[in-house]
């Protein structure tokens, strides 16, 4: 009986929905042209069944706000297809009782031109869309929806090339509300005032919220470059993002905060370039490289930094507790060094009670300026929250930037590719189309593909330097180093037949290709 109420229930609003708060533009066309409702629905487990097994691991994870459920859902197994004149359309709804809101992680997103892919709520008043083919990718990861009913919808042209495929592999159930409308900060935190705005106003345009995985927060930076590239690279914390899997499916909020923007200005996926793992060291920091330009309406900031190692007088942090709008948090008071948990001892910054404000959950990886309104560390965690407001940990800068030689381990090879002798630099608003010159993307191609016993990959303009094969869990199978070759092979004829992520490294930057390997 409650799955006949549901389906019906589903039917009238879908037919009867009202005004679509659309983020990327476009409408669905079962929405213009009111399709009647769904047939079919996904049934997912309900929070009280999510309770008993789920909930359980995911409490302890500090920035989790949600629990994966692991699902294989594709456009050739589940939903229903109809025709509306020249357009083949596929619909879905996927319900998770009792969720605040769901997001979804797509895998092998591979839709032709022309097509187009929305999500939306049961009553159409969030609407995220149109995907199209310039979001195809290995891994795509969407902006939570509202409520615990989302259907997804995908609209293919009669005259496509070929027909789209895609999986949804993976379905997050908020079991927190960090989405059900806004988040709800504790109550100390009340955003920037008008004087820190007119203060840091270029500085909060560098930080973002990150949703990792479709179920933990966390805030990042982005970061300027030495050699003015603004190139996308973002600092993060290591606990938050230490995988390549995570870093592809993670997905960065810019210029979340109280101002009036009208929508929510997300890039989605990234390619992990540097990482400290817990291995003769350890350091909590991750550098990422987005997997697409930002658009230049996104108008953000490129944040300075000093690695000089220097113990600041105070410091300015800027966060996303709890998955909320930017946060300030000062501290005017001289920091000290300490030791933190298990990483390499004193190398981080104390603050032993912040004057105002305060970080929470969601404030991972969240940068601390100093008085210069440089990026001098990034949250690790603490004792921190409204109620008390002490004893936070900032990982040094200066210790990420080159204690560590390989370049998979330091900041130093990214953010001052040309080894200027420098140890800090000021930040930057730049058009973020000027990566196009450095974008390696589109310069490197794998053939064959799918391979079965070696691979050749050629590039067209820059040398290959590197190239390291992982698994989907962010696991290294293979990786050679060459010295500066435009065509390289490889053997892979002792891998597992399955689905890699190759990651090709130049001189400017990394770029990370699909590659499946077939017995």
């Amino acid at each position: 009986m409650k799955r006949l109420f549901l389906i019906v229930f589903m039917a009238i609003l879908l037919v009867w929905g009202g005004a679509a708060q659309t983020v990327r533009g476009g409408r669905p066309l079962s929405v213009r042209k009111a399709m009647p409702g769904l047939q079919n629905v996904a049934q997912l487990p309900s929070r009280q069944q999510l309770a008993k097994s789920a909930f359980s691991g995911m409490a302890v994870v500090a920035d989790a706000f949600a629990a994966p459920i692991a699902t294989n859902l594709t456009p050739c197994n589940s939903g229903q297809w109809e025709t509306i004149g020249d357009t083949n359309v596929w619909r879905l709804a996927i319900s998770s009782p009792n969720a605040f809101s769901l997001n979804l992680l797509f895998a092998d997103f591979n839709i032709p031109e022309g097509a187009r892919l929305f999500l939306y709520n049961a009553d159409t008043t969030v609407v995220f869309g149109a995907y199209t083919a310039k979001d195809n990718a290995l891994m795509l990861p969407t902006p939570p929806v509202s409520g615990d009913v989302m259907v997804v919808e995908y609209e293919e042209p009669l005259n496509a090339d070929f027909q789209g495929f895609f999986n949804i592999t993976q379905v997050a159930h908020d079991f927190k509300g960090a989405f059900a409308d806004e988040p709800t900060p504790g109550k100390c935190q009340v955003g920037l005032t008008d004087e820190q705005k007119s203060e840091w106003g270029n500085e909060r345009r560098a930080v973002c919220r990150i949703l990792v995985g479709g179920t933990v927060l966390c805030t990042g930076t982005l970061l300027a470059t030495a050699d003015h590239s603004f190139e996308p690279y973002v600092l993060a914390a290591r606990h938050c993002i230490y995988s390549e899997k995570q870093a592809q499916s993670s997905l960065f909020f810019f210029n979340y905060d109280d101002y009036d923007i009208p929508e929510k200005q997300t890039v989605a996926g990234s390619s992990l370039v540097a990482v400290k793992d817990n291995d003769d060291g350890f350091l909590d920091f991750a550098l990422v490289r987005l997997n697409s330009a930002i658009p230049d309406y996104y108008d953000v900031y490129y944040a300075g930094w000093d690695v000089s190692g220097a113990v600041p007088r105070g410091g300015v942090c800027l966060h996303h507790p709890q998955g909320g709008t930017v946060a300030i948090a000062v501290d005017s008071d001289s920091l000290s060094l300490a030791s933190y948990r298990n990483f390499d001892g004193n190398t981080f910054f104390n603050v032993a009670e912040w004057d105002e404000g305060a970080t929470e959950q969601g404030s991972s990886g969240a940068p601390l300026f100093d008085a210069n309104h440089r990026v001098v560390g990034l949250l690790s965690g603490g004792d921190s929250d409204c109620d008390y407001p002490m004893n936070d940990y900032f990982q040094m800068l200066s210790v990420c930037y080159n204690r560590y030689q390989f370049d998979s381990l330091q900041l130093a090879h990214w953010l001052n590719p040309q080894g200027l002798p420098i140890t800090a630099i000021d930040g930057s608003a730049g058009r973020t189309t000027a990566t196009g010159s450095k974008t390696v993307a589109a310069q490197v191609s794998i053939y064959p593909n799918p391979a079965t016993t070696e691979i050749r990959l050629t590039a067209e303009n820059e040398s290959i330097v590197a190239v390291r094969l992982a698994d989907l869990e962010g696991r290294t199978v293979m990786r050679e180093r060459f010295g500066s070759q435009k065509n390289v092979v490889l053997n892979v004829g002792r891998l597992p037949a399955g689905v890699y992520v190759c990651n090709v490294e130049f001189a400017s930057g990394n770029v990370a290709k699909r590659l499946i390997i077939k017995e």
